[in-house]
C-alpha cells in the first residue's frame, strides 16, 4: 500500500502543476492474482473502477499472456474496413499493389512494432492481402504467383511488397537491440535488466522462463549475433562469462565448466591497464580462451551494429529474417523514370508466364484451343507471343523476336542477351499491355 499512497501523492502534484485531474469514472485499476488480497483497499485509495485485461491503449491490447487471434481481431477489421472502402474503384494490379505497400502494410507495421504477432494471424492477414491483390473487390480472380515471389524485391523479380513474418522479427528485434545496447533511458530495458537478466544476459538467458512474448522475442537473438560487434575497452560495461565480446562467443555456453572463476563477474577483472591480465589456467578445455583474445581499445566499451553509422538498422535486420535471393536481369525492365506500372505488371507476368492463358490450370480450360487463329492449337504464352499468326499480333512478334528467345523463352531468359535502352523499354511494355487487351 505504500508504494500506491506514493502514487497518489505523484497523481496530486500533477494535478496542482497542470491543472489536469484524473476522472475516477473513466479510471480502471486492473489488480493481478498477487494483490488480490488487497483488492478492497485498493480501489478505496484510489477510488477507480476495477478492470481486467485485455484493454486497449493507441488502438492495441494491453495484455499479459499470450497474444491471440481474437485479441488481433481489431487489426483484421482495419484491414478489411479499408478494402472495403475501395469496392466500385477500378483498381488495376499496379494499383492494388501501391495501396497493399502504402496503407495495408501500415496496419501491420503498427501492430508488428508492439508483438510478435501470431502465425494464425499473419496466415490470416497474408490471405487478405493476397485476395485483395488477384481479386481486388470482388469475388472472381485465382492467384496467378506465389505469394513467396510477389513478396520478394523487385531485383529479385516480385512485387516488393515486404513479407510479414520478416517484418514483425525485424522491428521486434529492435527491441532486442535496445537490450544489448543496454538503452537505460527506457524504463522497459531497465527493467529488463534488473530483473530477467540479473545473473547473465541477453545471450545466455533461458527461453523456457517470462511470459510468451518474451520467450519469442529471445528465439530471435541467435541471428542477429553476427550482426553485432563487441570492441573492447575498459570492460566495466561487458560481462566476462555471458557477453559475445570474445570469437568464440558467450564463453559460459563454451566453457560450462570452465576455470574457477566468478561467473557474474565483469569483463573488467581480466584487464589490467590496458591490457590482458588473465590469471593462470590449468584445465586444457579452457587453455583456447586465451590462445585468440580481441584486442583491447582504449576508452570505453563500444557495443555496435555492423553497419556504417553503427546504429540498428531495421532493413537490415529484414535482410536478416528474409536472406536476397539471386537478383534477376529483366528487373531493369520494371524499373525506371520511363515505366507505366499497369503495362509493367502485364510484362510481369508475361515473363514470369502467368498471364491468363487457355492452358493454365486455374482457368479450367486445359488444352484450350487458340481463338485468334485458326491453327488449331492451344492457346499457351509461347503460341501467343512467338508464332500466333493472327494479323493484329504480326508486328508485336516480329519485334519481339529480336528481343526474346523464341517458343522456349522462360522468366530466366528475356532478352536476347541486351537490355533495351529507355524508350524502346517503354514501346515494349505499352505494345505488350495493349495486344493482350486486344
Amino acid at each position: 500500500m505504500r508504494s500506491v499512497n506514493l502514487f497518489c501523492r505523484g497523481l496530486d502534484l500533477f494535478a496542482t502543476l497542470s491543472g489536469l485531474h484524473t476522472n475516477p469514472q473513466k479510471s480502471q485499476l486492473i489488480i493481478s492474482k498477487a494483490a488480490s488480497g488487497i483488492r478492497d483497499s485498493l480501489l478505496t485509495t484510489l477510488g477507480f473502477q476495477e478492470g481486467h485485461l485485455p484493454v486497449r491503449y493507441l488502438g492495441l491490447p494491453l495484455i499479459s499472456a499470450r497474444l491471440s487471434i481474437t485479441d488481433c481481431q481489431a487489426l483484421l477489421q482495419k484491414i478489411d474496413s479499408r478494402i472495403k472502402g475501395w469496392e466500385g474503384v477500378q483498381l488495376s494490379f499496379a494499383g492494388r499493389v501501391q495501396l497493399i505497400k502504402s496503407v495495408l502494410t501500415s496496419f501491420e507495421v503498427y501492430w508488428a512494432m508492439a508483438f510478435i504477432l501470431p502465425k494464425g494471424i499473419i496466415k490470416e492477414m497474408i490471405k487478405r492481402l493476397r485476395t485483395f491483390l488477384w481479386k481486388g473487390t470482388s469475388s472472381s480472380g485465382y492467384p496467378k504467383v506465389a505469394w513467396e515471389a510477389v513478396c520478394r524485391p523487385i531485383e529479385e523479380g516480385g512485387l516488393g511488397i515486404k513479407d510479414i513474418l520478416a517484418i514483425n522479427r525485424a522491428l521486434m528485434s529492435k527491441h532486442l537491440w535496445a537490450v544489448i545496447k543496454q538503452d537505460r533511458t527506457s524504463i522497459w530495458v531497465d527493467w529488463i535488466t534488473q530483473v530477467r537478466l540479473r545473473d547473465c544476459s541477453i545471450w545466455t538467458v533461458k527461453e523456457n522462463k517470462g511470459a510468451w512474448g518474451w520467450r519469442k522475442m529471445l528465439s530471435l537473438r541467435h541471428p542477429l549475433m553476427a550482426y553485432i560487434h563487441y570492441r573492447v575497452g575498459r570492460g566495466d560495461s561487458m560481462s566476462l562469462w555471458h557477453d559475445p565480446w570474445h570469437p568464440l562467443g558467450p564463453l559460459i555456453s563454451r566453457f560450462p565448466r570452465g576455470p574457477q572463476m566468478t561467473r557474474t563477474g565483469l569483463l573488467s577483472t581480466v584487464i589490467k591497464e590496458g591490457q590482458w591480465n588473465w590469471p593462470l589456467i590449468t584445465d586444457m578445455e579452457c587453455v583456447e580462451i586465451t590462445h585468440v583474445l580481441p584486442p583491447i581499445s582504449e576508452g570505453p566499451d563500444i557495443i555496435s551494429w555492423k553497419s556504417k553509422d553503427g546504429s540498428f538498422n531495421t532493413s537490415r535486420a529484414y535482410d536478416i529474417f528474409h536472406p536476397p535471393g539471386p537478383k534477376v536481369f529483366w528487373s531493369s525492365l520494371l524499373l525506371g523514370p520511363f515505366k507505366i506500372p499497369k503495362n509493367c505488371f502485364i510484362l510481369w507476368l508475361a515473363i514470369r508466364r502467368r498471364l491468363s492463358t487457355l492452358d493454365k490450370p486455374w482457368l479450367n480450360h486445359t488444352g484450350g484451343i487458340c481463338i485468334l487463329c485458326t491453327e488449331g492449337v492451344s492457346e499457351t504464352h509461347d503460341h501467343l507471343f512467338f508464332s500466333c499468326s493472327f494479323p493484329a499480333v504480326a508486328s508485336l512478334i516480329s519485334d519481339s523476336r529480336s528481343h526474346f528467345h523464341g517458343p522456349t523463352v522462360t522468366g530466366n531468359k528475356v532478352f536476347n542477351g541486351r537490355h533495351p535502352d529507355g524508350v524502346e523499354n517503354m514501346w515494349l511494355t505499352q505494345h505488350l499491355d495493349r495486344y493482350w487487351h486486344h
